[in-house]
Parts: structure tokens; C-alpha cells; sequence
């Protein structure tokens, strides 16, 4: 039993060496055909690697800086009572990275650098706009990527043209810091706004209550109504005394005089005449520029009114200017901004084509494409064979 299981195993290791060598003679037998492929492939890929067109790349790498502000206690509250959203909430970052991935700055780098003649390389599209064009290619030639650990962003250009991929890439810092400035997307700038609105619409309500105030005092002649309306009171109670006493005189002389008497007539004419402006004091609407009894209360309720609501339109405002000048500090302070660390540089040795790896990873799989093929074509031999072996017999 044992010798039987010696004489398997001592078997199974002489098939193994024969078939190793069998692999081994199949290769020697075809290696023409193998160096041939091998040979081939990496001359031509040499070839075609020399002959493309090498692809220079420049690199900037920046690194977003903000500063927080504390800002008013209420101010916090302003861009929800604004209907706007909280922009502080996100990532600096990735806010760059969205104004760098952005359409806007790609057309404002290509009509910097007047890039559409030259990315369009002369051609005129048809049916198509070339800004259109020249924004698709920008945007394959150029990278953007971060890192999320220290938050440091590179800008990668890819070119034929080492010095344009160079302007490129620092026209896009510069753009990149341009809209920076111009769109900031910080919640004392959504205050601000919101602050300024408010402003506007508090103005235009003091303008309409003074308005409002110098018609009724046109329209009134009242000025000062309770110094008025003291005025009219002591005018009025003056006129009642003169008038009770020219009513005890005349009756006094009506007793002793006829009643043609010129002192009695004389009487009745300055009673009649007092009558008279006490009638106008009760009745008519005013005096001169003295308020009548009658109109007085109402004429005091409503400048009071008038008043009550200038001065809380004026408070108003008021603190909506003090609240607008610490938020347009406050927005000073808080601006996200972005700091160079390397500038874009001018490559000197293209990144593009890869020769060597071409030629690495070209070779390569022509040897094993070659040895496969070594194998088919030998497969195919012995089935050959066998075929005809069996028409023979």
C-alpha cells in the first residue's frame, strides 16, 4: 500500500517537471514570434510617445483664511428674520473650491487672458457659442483638488504652453480673489443688506410723518397746541368776564337811562361785539393761529398722535443706524479670504506623455499577449494533429 502511494506522488512530480518543460519548449519554440511583439509594440509606443505633443503642468496651491466677528447680540437673529440663509455654517473651503469649480470664474479667466482664439485654436464653431466651447475646455485642462485635513487647495493647469498654463493658473488666484471680495458670503454682509432695507423703508416712513405733521400745521395753523390752547382758554375766559360785566353795567343803567340812551347803545354794541368772538372761540375752527374750544381736544389728540408716531419712527431708526454701522464693522472683520502658499509655476519638464511608463506598460503586455499567443497557436497545432491523426487511422 505504501509502495503504491510512493509510486502516485514520484508520478504526479514526474508530470509536473514534463509539463514545466513541455511550457518551456513552446515558449523557445515561438519566442521569434514573442520578441516580435514584444519588439514591435515598444518601438511603435516610443514612437507615438515621442511624437505627442508634451503637456506641461503648473501648480498653486492656496489655503482659505476668515476671521469671526462677534457682532451684536441681535444681529445673530437677522438672517432668519431676513429669510436667508446662515452662510457660516459651511466650510471655507469647500465654498473655494465651489467659486473655483464655478462657471463664472471660468469665463471671467478666459476673457482675462482673451483665451477663446487661442483655446478654439482659430476654429470657429459651428451652431455653437464659443464662449461655450472654450469654458468645456478650460475645464478639462484644469484640476482642482483639497486637502481635507489641512484645507490647502491646488490648482492644477495642464497645457502645451508652459507659460500660458502658468497664466492660467495665476489668473485664477487672482479671480478667485477678486470674487472672494465681491461675493461675500458672510452673515454680517446678509445684516447688512437686510439693515440697509430696513434703513430705506424707515426713512421713507419718517419723510411721510413729517410730512403728514407740517400739512395738519398748515392746514391747523397749530404749532404749539397746549401753549395755543392755553392761549385760546385765557382769551376766552377774559371775554366772558368782560362780558358779565358789561351785562351788570347795562343792566344798572337800563334802571336809570331809556333804553335809546347813546351809554346803553354803546354797551349793547361792545356786548354784541363780545358775543361775537366768544361765538367765534366756541365754534369756529380756529383764531388766527389760535385753536377753537370746540376743535381743541380733537386738534391736541391728533398732533399728539402725529407726534407720538414721529418719535418712535425716529427712535426707530435711530437704532437701525446704530445697528448698521457696527454690522458694516462687523462685516469688515468677517470676510473669508484665501492666502497664497505656492505660486503657479513655470514647468520645465512636461508631465505628459509618460514616455517610459508608455514603454514599460506597452512592453509588458505585448510579452504576455506574445507568450499567449505562443500557447494558442501551439494549442491549435496539437488539435491540428490530432484531427488528422484520426482521419489517418
Amino acid at each position: 500500500m505504501e509502495n503504491r502511494e510512493k509510486l502516485s506522488e514520484r508520478e504526479l512530480r514526474q508530470e509536473d517537471e514534463i509539463d514545466l518543460y513541455e511550457l518551456w519548449l513552446i515558449l523557445k519554440k515561438r519566442k521569434k514570434l514573442i520578441l516580435g511583439i514584444f519588439l514591435t509594440a515598444t518601438v511603435l509606443t516610443a514612437i507615438v510617445s515621442f511624437l505627442m505633443t508634451p503637456i506641461y503642468r503648473s501648480e498653486a496651491t492656496v489655503i482659505p483664511v476668515s476671521s469671526k466677528s462677534s457682532g451684536l447680540g441681535n444681529l445673530a437673529e437677522l438672517a432668519a428674520i431676513a429669510g436667508v440663509p446662515n452662510p457660516s455654517a459651511g466650510d471655507e473651503s469647500s465654498k473655494i473650491i465651489a467659486v473655483l469649480n464655478s462657471r463664472e470664474i471660468k469665463e471671467r479667466v478666459i476673457k482675462k487672458l482673451n483665451l477663446i482664439p487661442i483655446l478654439l485654436e482659430g476654429k470657429q464653431p459651428k451652431k455653437r457659442d464659443p464662449m461655450n466651447v472654450a469654458v468645456e475646455i478650460l475645464e478639462k485642462m484644469v484640476s482642482i483638488s483639497d486637502d481635507k485635513k489641512t484645507g490647502v487647495i491646488k490648482i492644477s493647469v495642464e497645457h502645451k504652453d508652459p507659460k500660458l498654463a502658468q497664466k492660467i493658473a495665476q489668473a485664477y488666484i487672482e479671480e478667485l480673489q477678486e470674487m472672494m471680495n465681491e461675493k461675500k458670503l458672510t452673515v454680517a454682509k446678509f445684516n447688512r443688506m437686510f439693515l440697509e432695507e430696513q434703513l430705506k423703508e424707515q426713512e421713507k416712513r419718517l419723510r411721510e410723518l413729517q410730512e403728514r405733521l407740517i400739512a395738519f400745521q398748515k392746514k391747523t395753523k397749530i404749532i404749539a397746541p397746549e401753549s395755543q390752547l392755553s392761549g385760546v382758554l385765557g382769551l376766552y375766559a377774559n371775554l366772558v368776564s368782560q362780558r358779565m360785566s358789561l351785562i351788570a353795567k347795562l343792566k344798572s343803567m337800563e334802571a336809570t337811562l331809556a333804553p335809546d340812551h347813546p351809554q346803553i347803545k354803546a354797551l349793547r354794541e361792545q356786548l354784541a361785539a363780545i358775543d361775537s368772538q366768544i361765538r367765534q372761540i366756541e365754534e369756529r375752527s380756529n383764531i388766527g393761529a389760535l385753536p377753537s374750544l370746540s376743535t381743541g381736544p380733537e386738534r391736541l389728540t391728533e398732533y399728539g398722535d402725529l407726534m407720538r408716531e414721529l418719535k418712535v419712527a425716529q427712535k426707530v431708526y435711530e437704532n437701525l443706524l446704530a445697528m448698521y454701522e457696527q454690522v458694516k464693522i462687523d462685516e469688515a472683520k468677517e470676510n473669508i479670504y484665501v492666502e497664497v502658499i505656492d505660486r503657479p509655476n513655470l514647468p520645465d519638464v512636461p508631465v505628459k506623455p509618460k514616455k517610459k511608463l508608455m514603454v514599460a506598460v506597452a512592453g509588458t503586455s505585448a510579452l504576455f499577449f506574445g507568450v499567449f499567443l505562443a500557447f494558442f497557436l501551439e494549442w491549435l497545432d496539437s488539435v491540428k494533429r490530432r484531427n488528422q491523426e484520426n482521419i489517418v487511422s
